[in-house]
């Protein structure tokens, strides 16, 4: 019987353009994002309906705090700008890292190269906004984490070899109080992948924020 249904799914197969695989494929890691979520026991609560409702539930806790946001792939700089809007201390520090590039290598539903920005880095005019251009293994031994009251890392990377390379980098800086926001989690094998190594590395407990209907767009707060 199992293996009429394996030929039946590559009859179907057959038949599907690259658009209807991909659908299929989505799909499928929405199901194991929902397993994922379930496995690590993490509590859901109310889910909001976009990434922008996420990040307002973060904004509403630390808005006037002296808060370092990091953010791990800029290309427009939509988001950059979103949380200089909404950010009002005045010491606060948005740095911004992205290599203006593209990714640096297929993965998942993306290619080498999307998101290229042609080297044009965004213009935001907000003094407190810094970006660093390049390739994270090679800017972040360089980088030297500033004084500030609270971290956000907004994680943007796409793919597991960027996030996995950020979160090293970063362990020693990411404590108690720490947010980290999610971009992607409905790619099991990139951002969900380097959070679960990065948890057994570092030993660090979380907790989840807020998360969308997907489940795509999350936080976490650390718990030390």
């Amino acid at each position: 019987m199992l293996k009429h249904f394996k030929y039946l799914l590559t009859l179907i197969g057959s038949r599907l353009s690259d658009a209807g695989l991909m659908q299929i494929q989505a799909s499928v890691n929405y199901l194991r994002t929902g397993r994922w979520f379930r496995d690590h026991s993490f509590t859901i609560g109310r889910r909001v309906r976009s990434a922008q409702d996420v990040w307002t539930v973060v904004i509403d806790r630390v808005r006037n705090k002296k808060v370092l946001y990091l953010e791990f792939g800029v290309a427009s700089g939509e988001s950059m700008k979103y949380w200089s809007r909404e950010l009002k201390h005045p010491d606060a520090m948005l740095h911004g890292f992205d290599s203006f590039e593209g990714l640096p290598a297929d993965g998942g539903p993306w290619r080498k190269g999307q998101f290229d920005t042609m080297g044009r880095i965004p213009e935001i005019h907000d003094p407190r906004v810094r970006f660093f251009k390049g390739w994270f293994d090679q800017v972040l031994p360089s980088y030297s984490i500033p004084a500030h009251e609270v971290m956000v890392v907004f994680m943007d990377a796409d793919l597991y070899s960027s996030t996995i390379c950020v979160f090293r980098h970063l362990r020693p800086h990411i404590k108690r109080g720490t947010y980290i926001y999610f971009d992607e989690m409905n790619h099991p094998e990139h951002e969900p992948r380097a959070f679960d190594e990065f948890i057994r590395e570092s030993g660090l407990q979380f907790k989840l924020v807020a998360v969308d209907m997907t489940m795509a767009f999350c936080c976490f707060e650390c718990l030390g």
